[in-house]
């Protein structure tokens, strides 16, 4: 049975793990993104050099965001700068949280 754990917060954004599914989830307002820890591990190995002011774009009401694409063609996620920041925060505490918990399971 699925007992997820919340290892990180960040504004809106809320990473859980279950240590016996070894499965992490994201949730970020009304999107939910689930990964097995070594997916989770993957993708925030495979974005921690993005830097916001690398990517702007215009969202079309002139506000600048950044388009995260994902394996799926038509699905990306936008982020502000300040929801980047929170996202990518949330990930990289939940690793180091993750981490602790591998720690203190061996």
């Amino acid at each position: 049975m699925c007992k997820p754990t919340i290892i990180s917060r960040e504004g809106d954004v809320s990473v859980t793990h279950c240590m016996d599914c070894k499965i992490v989830n994201i949730w970020n307002r009304n999107v939910l993104i689930t990964f097995s820890f070594e997916q989770f591990n993957a993708f925030v190995d495979s974005t921690r050099g993005l830097q916001f002011d690398d990517y702007i774009e215009h969202h079309p009401d002139g506000l600048e965001v950044v388009i995260l694409a994902s394996p799926f063609p038509d699905i990306s996620l936008v982020f502000t700068r300040v929801e980047w920041h929170e996202f990518f925060a949330a990930l990289h505490q939940a690793v180091y949280m993750q981490q602790i918990y591998q720690m203190v399971q061996a």
